[in-house]
């Protein structure tokens, strides 16, 4: 084989190389953006205890755990209520 071939053999393979890594890459991408639950933040409290945001779709939740139990603790982002008579903050029961 000679150089000139030698040559474009290796832009051959790097280009084939470049849409390979592209296509994963592409691959990747759709993967993650099906992705409908994420932890945004954690807060260690120490003693196995957290707090944690998580997203679904377009919500978020404050979530509370220890090593053996974990808790829904608020929405944060939950449309903005008119404060009644009883309470002004929307609890979750657990």
């Amino acid at each position: 084989m000679n150089r000139a071939s030698q040559g474009s053999l290796r832009t051959t393979v790097a280009r084939m190389f470049d849409i390979l890594v592209s296509r994963i890459h592409k691959g990747f991408e759709r993967r993650r953006s099906a992705r409908r639950l994420r932890l945004s933040e954690t807060l260690s409290l120490g003693e196995k205890r957290f707090l944690a945001v998580v997203q679904f779709q377009q919500q978020e939740f404050l979530v509370g755990g220890t090593g053996t139990s974990i808790a829904l603790l608020a929405r944060l982002n939950a449309p903005k209520l008119t404060p009644g008579p009883q309470t002004e903050l929307q609890e979750v029961g657990y």
